[in-house]
C-alpha cells in the first residue's frame, strides 16, 4: 500500500481529511513539521513556533518549543517511520518532497480559499478573534513557503509536487477522503523493488548529511551525496585535505554503510 503524504494548510480542513483517510485505510497518522537535522531540535521553535491546531485550541496561548518537540522531526525521522512496513498518512510539511522522488508515496494537497480558511477556524478555536486568526493563517503559510524553500527549494503551491491537490471549497471533506482513499490502491503507487531501493538510498544520503551537520568540523561543508542502497558517493569542492578525509571518515559511520566512494576535490587556496 502506498505512503500518503500530504501538505498541511492551516483551517483547510485538512486535519480531517488526514484522519478520515487514515481510519479508512487502517494507516497510522502522524503529524509532524520536519527540520533540517536533529542538532535544530531546541532552537528551531525559540524564534517562532507554528500551531498544529487541533478543535477547542486556544490562539492567545503562547506555544513553547518544548509543547512542540513531539511534532519536530528530522528528515531521517520520516524516512524511518516511512519504512516500516505499515500504512501510514505523513501530515505536515517537508514529506511530500522529502520524498518525492520515491514510487510509493501518494502526494497531495489540501487547500482552500482564504476566506473559507478563516471561516473553518472561528469554528473550531477558542476566542475566535478573525483578526488573530487571519494573522496565525498569514503567518503559517510564510513559515511554510520558508520551511520548503529553505530544506527542498521548492515552492509548495507548485501543483506539480502533487499528484492530488484538492480545494475543500469545491469537495466535501468526505469525498476528499475517498478521492485519496481510491488513488492509493492505484497500482502505480505500489511498493516495487525500484521504489524501496529509492527509500534506502535516500535514507543513506540523508543520515550522512545529518552526520556531517553534527560533526563540527564538517559542520558546514557543502557537497553533493548519491547513494545506491548502502553505498554513497561523494563529491564537491571542500578546503581542505583534512576535510575530504573526515567526510569519508563520517560517511562510513552510518549503520550497514558497505561503501563509499570519495571524489571530494580540495580547492585551490
Amino acid at each position: 500500500m502506498a505512503i500518503i503524504a500530504m501538505d498541511r494548510e492551516m483551517g483547510s480542513g485538512g486535519k480531517d481529511v488526514a484522519a478520515g483517510v487514515a481510519g479508512a485505510l487502517d494507516a497510522s497518522l502522524i503529524l509532524y513539521e520536519i527540520i533540517d537535522h536533529l542538532a535544530d531540535r531546541m532552537r528551531v521553535r525559540k524564534s517562532h513556533v507554528v500551531r498544529l491546531l487541533e478543535d477547542g485550541d486556544d490562539l492567545e496561548q503562547v506555544l513553547t518549543p518544548e509543547a512542540t518537540m513531539p511534532a519536530i522531526l528530522s528528515p531521517l525521522e520520516v524516512l524511518e517511520i516511512a519504512s516500516v512496513p505499515e500504512p501510514v498518512v505523513l501530515r505536515g510539511w517537508g514529506a511530500t518532497a522529502l520524498l518525492r522522488e520515491v514510487g510509493h508515496v501518494l502526494r497531495v494537497r489540501i487547500t482552500a480559499p482564504l476566506e473559507m480558511r478563516v471561516s473553518n477556524l472561528k469554528e473550531r478555536v477558542k476566542n475566535p478573534n478573525e483578526d488573530k486568526i487571519r494573522q496565525e493563517i498569514a503567518f503559517s503559510d510564510e513559515a511554510h513557503s520558508a520551511i520548503m524553500r529553505r530544506h527542498f527549494g521548492i515552492d509548495y503551491t507548485d501543483p506539480a509536487l502533487y499528484h492530488l491537490v484538492l480545494d475543500t471549497s469545491k469537495y466535501t471533506i468526505n469525498e476528499c477522503i475517498e478521492r485519496i482513499a481510491a488513488a492509493s490502491l492505484d497500482g502505480r503507487f505500489a511498493e516495487t523493488e525500484i521504489s524501496r531501493l529509492r527509500l534506502a538510498s535516500l535514507m543513506t544520503e540523508t543520515h550522512v548529511k545529518a552526520l556531517l551537520k553534527l560533526h563540527p568540523p564538517t559542520r558546514n561543508v557543502a557537497i553533493d551525496i548519491a547513494a545506491e542502497g548502502n553505498q554513497v558517493t561523494l563529491s564537491g569542492a571542500v578546503p581542505s585535505t583534512e576535510i575530504r578525509d573526515r567526510c569519508e571518515l563520517v560517511a562510513w559511520r552510518v549503520p550497514g554503510m558497505t561503501g563509499v566512494r570519495n571524489e571530494l576535490e580540495v580547492s585551490a587556496q
